[in-house]
């Protein structure tokens, strides 16, 4: 039975020293507050688990407190790099940290065998990819009933799991809703579970949607209002998109950092923080004074929201065979025009993508140039397009650009939404999405992904990437890829440093050898012009170039000797309702969170002013797709 208790005591006597602790919430509900406290207690050791680590992980490990992280995607949404994470891995600071690399998957899959009491879970995944060699806790089976091949995952159970929610009872039951992640698995999949609570009521009313674990599971509530800053607790407060730009800027350098920990962690302590935030009273929303003293930032919340219901969930419908997007429009290459007047390389980029959507029923997208291209393909060319984001969304209908993967938007305006494990494991690995949409780092001449590692040459570290994120098993069970990202040498080399995600492998029939269903990469849009597969070698070769763009532009931008096509075309030029319709959509974002810039990243290649020891190389860090976030 759960204890209702200060945060302070729930964490003195559920979290010690080498623990293994979850602190879940899908880019929402993130329990900030509970790291912040553990960061006070001094609690060292720990192997830290979560999907997606972002800013709180980032604040654990550069406080010490990590030996070992167990992971799917480690960025700042949004932003870019978690550099105390990667200060961590490449340089020893402020000690060596271990990694246990997934997907998001493979993750979603442990935490379900964790909850089940199971020792493995088994998935369709990992077929192509390094990630397997260097993770130990991802195996293979053979099936005993057809004799396929599958990955096989170690189950999770952390010795804690620790989630933020919105509301708990007197007796201890906690009810959460709006985008749910993977809290439930991991809190059944621990040994402790405490729960940090924006509120206390006499009764838990029920929600569309909601997740409610009962007080016989859960081992103490804590009331903390605003003990998700600077994320989220719909209904409650909005995320502080501020924040996670300013963090960049602190994490950056260690000095910074450590004054940012004194000054925002380290003064708020036991009585002293309980006297700054008391308990909000039903229906109310904690002060943005009271979240202040979580993360030392002021956060925004919406008054008058604590009792506001989700809408109702409607089922969600998937087309049964995968529809296929329409090509290009395209004019002779004889025909280039000259370069449109008033539109950017981006532009040209992102209604190009668009167009790609036309004929597509669903599309799995993620945020930053993807969700840019899907959002506007629902404006023009395809306005029953079904937009379905990993955060667990289907059917999302977002009326600006959603903010990250994880806005509230997208669950406010889905048909449904469903947990990360039932939409990697009954949605995509299921075959019932169409496209998916990724970004990469670097990408091979195959249209291999990699988003994990960069080798920077003898005696130097690898440059830490974010890692896998979804993109391994959307690009193997969607029914075709579509990749966009800016054309550069950087980008586009001629051999992986590593193999995230398989593209074509090495040739045209190593998808068919791994089981791989999906088709795999069909186009890569870029600023320049469109790649495609070609159909007997399953070499990228370019087929299509964007107005004003020569083929020599293009090779000039790629890492290997690029083939043409036999006839090159060359794209239509944005029409201007497509212009008008991109242009609304981006001014819809306000500039401090906007997604408007946001693009693939070049691979990282740390600057020779580096210093090592006060910062760590900058880069630009792909969303859980590939693509780079610029707002979260």
């Amino acid at each position: 039975m759960a204890d209702i208790r200060s945060l302070h005591d729930a964490v003195a006597e559920l979290i010690h020293d080498g623990d293994t602790v979850a602190l879940e919430g899908f880019t929402h509900l993130i329990p900030f507050a509970a790291a912040h406290e553990i960061i006070r207690q001094g609690v060292k050791g720990l192997t830290l688990a979560r999907m997606t680590p972002d800013v709180v992980y980032d604040q654990l490990i550069g406080a010490g407190t990590a030996r070992k992280l167990v992971f799917s995607w480690g960025g700042n949404p949004g932003v870019g790099s978690l550099h105390r994470f990667r200060d961590a891995v490449e340089n020893g600071w402020p000690a060596p940290l271990e990694t246990d690399e997934h997907s998001h998957a493979g993750m979603a899959n442990r935490y379900a065998a964790g909850a089940a009491k199971l020792p493995f879970a088994v998935l369709r995944g990992y077929r192509g990819s390094d990630i397997p060699a260097r993770t130990p806790t991802v195996s293979t089976v053979t099936c005993p009933f057809t004799g396929e091949e599958l990955a096989a995952v170690a189950a999770l159970n952390p010795d804690v799991t620790v989630i933020h929610a919105q509301q708990a009872d007197k007796a201890g039951n906690v009810q959460l809703w709006g985008l749910t992640g993977v809290q439930k698995e991991a809190a059944l999949a621990a040994r402790r579970v405490l729960v940090t609570v924006e509120e206390l009521v006499d009764t838990l009313e029920p929600r569309p949607g909601g997740v409610v674990l009962p007080t016989w599971v859960v081992d103490a509530v804590a009331v903390v209002p605003g003990g998700a800053h600077p994320s989220y607790a719909a209904g409650y407060s909005v995320r502080d998109n501020a924040f996670y730009r300013e963090w960049d800027g602190i994490s950056r350098d260690r000095a910074a950092f450590g004054r940012w920990l004194e000054e925002s962690v380290g003064r708020v302590r036991g009585e002293e923080r309980r006297a700054i935030i008391p308990a909000a009273a039903a229906g109310e929303v904690a002060p943005a004074a009271e979240a202040a003293a979580v993360s030392g930032v002021r956060a925004p919340v919406r008054a008058g929201a604590a009792t506001r219901a989700p809408a109702p969930a409607k089922a969600a419908t998937a087309a049964p065979v995968p529809a296929t997007p329409a090509p290009l429009p395209t004019k002779a290459a004889s025909q280039v025009p000259r370069p449109v007047p008033d539109c950017t390389p981006d532009e040209l980029m992102e209604v190009n993508a668009a167009r790609a959507l036309a004929g597509a029923r669903t599309c799995f997208v993620g945020i930053g140039l993807p969700s840019t291209a899907a959002n506007l393909a629902r404006r023009t060319v395809n306005p029953d397009l079904v937009l379905i984001y990993e955060s667990g969304t289907i059917g999302s209908k977002p009326t600006r650009l959603p903010l990250s993967i994880g806005d509230g938007e997208l669950a406010d305006t889905a048909d449904s939404v469903v947990s990360v494990p039932e939409m990697f494991n009954y949605w995509l690995q299921g075959g019932r999405i169409d496209v998916g949409f990724l970004g990469a780092a670097q990408v091979d001449r195959f249209a291999n992904i990699n988003t994990t590692v960069v080798r920077r040459g003898p005696g130097r570290p690898e440059g830490r990437l974010p890692g896998a994120g979804g993109a391994p098993e959307i690009a193997a069970n969607c029914g075709q890829v579509l990749m966009v990202l800016r054309h550069s040498r950087r980008n586009f080399v001629g051999a992986l440093d590593f193999v995230t995600t398989l593209g074509h492998g090495s040739g045209p029939r190593d998808r068919a050898a791994l089981g791989l269903p999906g088709a795999g990469p069909t186009a890569v849009i870029t600023d320049l012009g469109v790649l495609r597969p070609d159909p007997v070698t399953a070499e990228l070769v370019l087929t299509d170039l964007h107005p004003g763009v020569t083929v020599e532009q293009v090779r000039q931008a790629t890492g290997w000797d690029l083939k043409e096509a036999p006839r090159i075309g060359v794209t239509a030029p944005p029409t201007d309702a497509e212009l008008a319709a991109l242009r609304a959509l981006k001014a819809a974002t306000t500039p401090e969170t906007s997604t408007s810039k946001a693009a693939t990243p070049d691979a990282p290649d740390a600057p020779d002013t580096a210093t090592p020891d006060t910062a760590t190389p900058d880069t630009a860090t792909p969303d859980a797709h590939g693509s780079r976030k610029d707002a979260s």
